[in-house]
């Protein structure tokens, strides 16, 4: 049975030829960066080219580039970071309700611990309120932290228009983006944004899991979340994963000449399974910003439950979601469609269809048959179920 894999926002599959460079770093160039041996001296030199590419690819100095162990750690560093670093009695911090788990729980342990928590509202489509960021920053405001790409709608915010305001209202409040999913997938420009942070990942881009990367720009204090050795110029101790971040960079390099011309051929294939779904299936809702990123569709079948659907659909061979990985065994892992209004009928029969580059249209069309199929016999099954308990009661 063919496998057709759609939950690429979760994860990739490792390219072949990151494994293979991943694998020769392992057996061939496996000295600690920080011996000064000439095995050390070329480890620390492979880390060096990787961190010049990822800085390249966004628009910064490559000294303002650190490598972590991924999303959440990133997140973790930054937030936490300016945080603890700051000794001020009153402080305020900005997010929106729709962030990663790994933004959203930092805000609540801190709104736990006394610190001026502001969550930012959005609309239908997953964007914030500009008028409403406006209103809510001040002289306290230490961070602003947005999402780029919403890891479930695909929503894209305008970083450049958030700048603008973080900036304008209190030039000393840092800006940061988790852009764990639009990096190297949707254009970013540190500079142009006006950012002063930003969080990066290797698995979402057919890189290893274990490995991303941080942007802080030059002057910003943050306390260390690790101490020890002093590895990433003292802001993040422990011996560099080199394995994890040459594969980083291998993955990083495959796409940089090929990912915007890759966009269109993915906002096509998204806007073929849409089309398909709307033909075949009654009674189904898109989520989010019809212009946002192609990546990701959210999409919502009533008289369905998507965990149902999603192993009805894993039996056929076609893997889906319905949301983020790191939220689907909480209780609330649908709170960002709640936080869009979606109608509660709805809520339960979301799924999240995620897409790469691997994606053909055939495998679109055979993903619309088996929905089309799936959801039918569901709601058919739901309709005799209900019957039954009718007659049961009479």
């Amino acid at each position: 049975m063919k496998e057709i894999y759609l939950d690429n926002a979760a994860t990739t599959r490792v390219h072949p030829q990151v494994a293979e460079k991943m694998m020769d770093t392992m057996l061939n160039n496996y000295g600690n960066p920080s011996s000064l041996h000439r095995l050390g001296i070329r480890a620390e030199q492979a880390v060096k080219e990787v961190r010049e590419l990822v800085a390249a690819t966004i628009n910064c100095q490559s000294q303002d580039i650190y490598f972590t162990s991924g999303g959440t750690e990133g997140n973790n560093m930054i937030i936490k970071g300016i945080v603890e670093n700051k000794q001020r009695s009153r402080m305020r911090i900005i997010t929106s309700a729709t962030e990663h788990p790994s933004v959203l729980d930092v805000f609540s342990f801190y709104e736990e611990h006394q610190i001026e928590v502001v969550v930012l509202g959005v609309d239908e489509q997953g964007h914030i309120d500009l008028d409403e960021l406006k209103a809510t920053m001040n002289a306290s405001t230490i961070l602003v932290s947005i999402m780029g790409v919403n890891n479930e709608l695909g929503t894209i915010q305008d970083l450049k228009a958030i700048g603008r305001i973080v900036k304008q209202a209190n030039p000393n409040c840092v800006f940061h983006s988790d852009f764990v999913q639009g990096y190297m997938k949707i254009p970013i420009d540190v500079e142009a944004c006006q950012l002063d942070a930003l969080t990066m990942c290797s698995h979402k881009i057919f890189g290893p899991k274990g490995a991303g990367a941080v942007y802080i720009k030059k002057g910003i204090n943050l306390k260390p979340l690790l101490r020890g050795g002093g590895q990433e110029n003292n802001m993040r101790s422990g011996t560099e994963n080199v394995p994890g971040i040459v594969g980083f960079g291998e993955a990083i390099r495959l796409r940089k000449e090929s990912y915007l011309d890759e966009l269109e051929a993915i906002r096509e294939l998204r806007s073929r399974l849409i089309r398909g779904l709307e033909d075949q299936v009654e009674d189904i809702k898109v989520n989010g910003d019809p212009n946002g990123s192609p990546y990701v569709l959210n999409v919502s079948f009533n008289r369905v439950r998507g965990e149902v659907l999603l192993h009805s659909l894993e039996a056929k061979g076609i893997y889906v979601s319905t949301g983020s990985a790191c939220s689907s065994h909480k209780k609330e892992k649908q709170y960002v469609l709640k936080a869009i209004g979606l109608l509660e009928e709805y809520k339960e029969g979301t799924i999240r269809i995620s897409f790469s580059k691997d994606i053909t249209k055939e495998d679109a069309d055979e993903t619309v048959r088996a929905i089309a199929e799936a959801v039918a016999s569901l709601r058919l099954l739901i309709k005799a179920r209900r019957k039954n308990k009718s007659q049961e009661k009479n």
